[in-house]
């Protein structure tokens, strides 16, 4: 009996020390001997003496286990400099005034203050401190908030407000460190050398390929550079956004996928220049395999991107995240919106499945190859016709609510979100389905190619119209400041209003222009290809210039690259340009003959 008290007695203080030992082990120091670290400090009101300080100065002498010695040099307001020798601990709460808190703590994570009782971590941001990008943790007591850079631990700001006699207010925050190293344009220094060197072996590589590939083939050398640079550029492209799912975030912000993206970006611009010059001095047949390689690229990402938009999975539950309970609008836009990506992936399959048929064995048959696009094309329209209720929505508010406000809300609401809500979600797929049905090998192609030109014509006026619309949403919640502060904001604003505009008269002169044309050998490929290579410039510049710049975050880029769910179009240059040079024979080539009969 005795015994078996012992042993309950025993297995008591187990589980009664358990959390502590699992605690204690939890605790992580996250610097070493020799790391330093220097604060400016700003206060006002009436602080204690102790706590009217202007710059303090800490230097970490010894680390050992979850002890940490530090010399502490503070300079007074007063001019008085004051050094100091302390030892902490991070496993029983001996902090200071939390100077250092365990490394990589998560938000609802807890850690013990012997003064303040435990601390929880209540949220995680990306911030510049001491010109380094660095994430930090946040935290508050009663009076004051702090933020720890969570790597290291290391407190690089806090606020406190003593609201209770004497009062005072105090905010300090770091001003220098080599626990970290400064970026370099942005990027850590480490990560920036690993990155740099790998964008030189990437460019290498896509050099030296591009050079085997011209000698053997002896075509344009810029043409097949446009295409090797454009595929790799495209791949990190699609990367940086496969790469967060099934979450809503997106890496291209983050070191490693930034660095090459912008030497890539600047590449590639200036091969899409080049190219364009030297396609309007140069006419007739350059390169087919330009062309077949720029096809597969743009289906690729048509197909990845869809991938993508399908496997972020953030948006279930959304309906009951607004206004604290049920909405139904919200559920019945995000059902119908997620069939309409599911159609568009499956087109997405056919797409890239076809592509990839055609470069091992060669075109099916014809009846094949147009039953293929058909399909495509149908699929494409139920995409654009799963909006209707989010359209539908948006009439519904429109009249019923923005209507009762004043007469400016009600016209701004018509023009940015309802006009083009019910435009996209009408006007494309009902051109897209005119086109499937005209797409017969059995019938004249005068009657698809017509219907083509203006199912093209369809989607470059949704552009405008929803990314004006987009456009016209953020200068109202930021002001016209926004445009002025960041010169690239007001270019993409004009791009937006004016050149998709203009972009859209045109395919309309070039739809009358061609609309006469019975087979494609009559089709002028040069001016389609203009439409088709700007439309790509559109979304591809507006990408870039979030690379190149990182503007002021805003609801246009939570629209152009969060939303956006045609963002793979900025592919579209390489196969625009492709189509420049290209020129239809009379007699087709030897790589347009199928390799299979029909």
């Amino acid at each position: 009996m005795r015994k078996l008290a012992l042993l309950a007695i025993s297995l008591f203080m187990i589980f009664l020390i358990m959390p502590f030992a699992v605690a204690v082990s939890d605790v992580s120091v996250g610097v070493k001997k020799g790391d330093w670290i220097q604060y400016n400090v700003f206060v006002t009101g009436n602080p204690p003496g102790d706590h009217n300080i202007k710059w303090a100065f800490m230097n970490v002498t010894d680390v050992q286990g979850t002890t940490i010695a530090l010399d502490i040099q503070i300079l007074f307001n007063n001019g008085t400099n004051y050094p100091e020798h302390i030892t902490l601990n991070l496993a029983t709460g001996i902090l200071g005034d939390d100077f250092f808190i365990p490394k990589n703590l998560n938000v609802g994570d807890q850690f013990y203050d012997a003064y303040q009782g435990n601390i929880t971590i209540t949220s995680i941001q990306q911030q510049t401190v001491a010109s380094a990008q660095r994430t930090l943790v946040l935290g508050a007591t009663n009076y004051t908030s702090y933020a720890w850079d969570r790597s290291t631990g290391t407190l690089v700001a806090a606020t406190s407000n003593e609201t209770e006699p004497p009062q005072y207010y105090m905010v300090t925050n770091t001003n220098a460190t080599n626990i970290w190293q400064p970026d370099i344009l942005g990027f850590p220094a480490a990560t920036f050398y690993a990155v740099l060197a790998a964008t030189i072996v990437v460019a290498a590589t896509v050099v030296v390929v591009s050079v085997i590939w011209i000698r053997q083939r002896k075509t344009k050398p810029l043409q097949l550079a446009l295409e090797a640079v454009g595929a790799v550029f495209v791949a990190i492209f699609l990367a940086a956004y496969l790469g967060g799912m099934p979450t809503t975030n997106v890496l291209h912000s983050q070191p490693a996928f930034k660095a090459p993206l912008i030497v890539l970006g600047v590449s590639l611009l200036i091969l899409i220049l080049a190219n364009t010059i030297i396609a309007m001095r140069q006419k007739g047949l350059a390169t087919y395999s330009a062309l077949k390689v720029s096809l597969l690229i743009v289906a690729a990402s048509y197909f990845l991107f869809n991938l993508h938009s399908l496997f972020t999975l953030e948006w279930i539950g959304e309906w009951n995240r607004f206004g604290g309970g049920f909405s139904l609008p919200v559920f019945i836009q995000d059902i119908t919106n997620f069939v309409g990506i599911i159609t568009r992936f499956i087109a997405g399959i056919i797409a890239i499945a076809a592509i990839l048929f055609y470069f091992k064995k060669g075109f099916p048959s014809q009846q094949k190859t147009y039953s293929i696009l058909r399909w495509i094309l149908i699929l494409e329209a139920i995409y654009w016709l799963s909006l209707i209720p989010l359209a539908g929505i948006n009439v519904y508010f429109a009249f019923s609510r923005y209507v009762n406000l004043s007469i400016m809300h009600f016209l701004s609401n018509l023009a940015w979100t309802t006009i083009p809500g019910v435009v996209e979600s009408i006007v494309p797929p009902v051109a897209l389905l005119i086109l499937a049905k005209k797409h017969n090998p059995n019938k004249p192609q005068n009657q698809a190619i017509k219907w083509a030109l203006i199912t093209g014509i369809t989607y470059v006026l949704v552009f405008w119209l929803t990314n004006t619309g987009a456009w016209m949403q953020a200068i109202d919640l930021k002001g016209l400041q926004y445009l002025t502060a960041y010169p690239q904001h007001a270019l993409s604003l004009a791009l937006t209003v004016f050149g998709l505009l203009a972009l859209t008269i045109y395919a309309v002169y070039v739809t009358k222009k061609n609309s006469g044309a019975q087979t494609l050998k009559e089709l002028n490929l040069r001016n389609i290809s203009v439409i088709i290579t700007m439309l790509g410039m559109y979304f591809l510049w507006n990408y870039l210039s979030w690379v190149f710049f990182n503007g002021a975050w805003s609801s246009w880029y939570a629209w152009f690259l969060g939303h956006n769910l045609d963002l793979w179009m900025l592919s579209l240059p390489l196969f625009g340009l492709a189509l420049l040079f290209y020129k239809i024979s009379a007699k087709p080539s030897a790589e347009l003959t199928s390799k299979r009969t029909p």
